[in-house]
């Protein structure tokens, strides 16, 4: 980005806030930014909505023909239960890092699980089919196109009905197999879907999804990170391939050039200059309309 002088007001905000409070918490700074008309890295207020809402993301999903395990939606334990098809993994439908998850066996287990999820959280329980088997993460960057980053397996340590929890990633977080042992085709499918996801619930610059495979080699995406952690031992940066300041430089990259280079390909069409690298492009772009101290206009784009 250009230097900022004294007066200007140019530059990019590099959002990684989860909110505070309430639903949809990780809309509330792109909101704010979105009104104000500052540019940010990643998805917008309705991209977050959308993957936020696991239950939102899962009918996204099926429409999309993308897999993903089937599903019920409870308000209380004490509804009818009887449709679903055990093992089911109970979670939040609103929540991230594993806040709240729990594996059921049985109609007891369910209705306390359920009773739980509503009266800790205050929102609706997902019951999701438990995949055994195995668990990736694949990592995304960028818009069009998009970078998939090597695929990343949980080592589970061969326990097919092993989950990630809350405590995993936050304190003792499993080991990662990275690229993960899988035959070309199916990282291939994986890739395939992972993108498919992505574009479906329209994200914007970087995400990870979290994927679950059977023992008869069946993929499904459980869910997808809008904002993925930028943490040392997460998943998203052992993936990434880049060191640590090359991968927040290319998060910022990704953004500027969605931000800006439609609109500096505008202001050079129809000139014979020598050809010029998009980022020197976008750098004189921007200096060129910092001279108000106020961003262009870039509610069309």
């Amino acid at each position: 980005m250009p230097k900022v002088i004294d007066g200007e007001q140019m530059g990019m905000v590099f959002n990684m806030t989860y909110g505070i409070q309430g639903e949809s918490r990780y809309t509330h700074i792109p909101s704010m930014l979105e009104m104000l008309g500052i540019p940010y890295v990643g998805s917008s207020p309705s991209g977050h909505a959308l993957a936020l809402d696991k239950v939102i993301t899962k009918i996204i999903l099926q429409k999309n023909g993308i897999p993903t395990p089937d599903f019920w939606v409870f308000s209380s334990g004490d509804e009818d239960l009887s449709g679903v098809k055990y093992p089911v993994i109970v979670k939040p439908k609103m929540e991230s890092v594993s806040f709240g998850l729990r594996v059921v066996h049985n109609p007891k287990e369910l209705k306390e699980a359920v009773d739980f999820i509503v009266k800790e959280f205050e929102q609706q329980a997902l019951v999701e089919q438990f995949i055994r088997g195995r668990e990736f993460a694949v990592g995304l960057i960028g818009n069009s196109p998009i970078e998939t980053f090597p695929i990343l397996e949980v080592d589970l340590e061969n326990d097919p009905d092993a989950i990630q929890t809350e405590d995993h990633k936050r304190t003792k977080p499993r080991n990662k197999l990275c690229p993960a042992n899988i035959p070309d085709d199916l990282a291939e499918e994986i890739r395939n879907q992972c993108n498919a996801a992505f574009k479906a619930l329209q994200l914007r610059d970087f995400s990870r999804v979290d994927i679950r495979m059977d023992e008869h080699n069946n993929i499904y995406i459980l869910e997808i990170n809008s904002m993925a952690s930028l943490g040392m031992t997460g998943s998203y940066v052992h993936a990434a391939g880049y060191d640590y300041k090359a991968l927040v430089n290319k998060m910022l990259d990704v953004a500027v050039v969605r931000y800006f280079s439609n609109k500096v390909d505008s202001t050079e069409r129809g000139t014979a200059s020598k050809k010029v690298p998009a980022h020197i492009k976008i750098r004189g772009f921007l200096r060129s309309h910092s001279d108000s101290g106020h961003l262009p206009d870039f509610s069309d784009k």
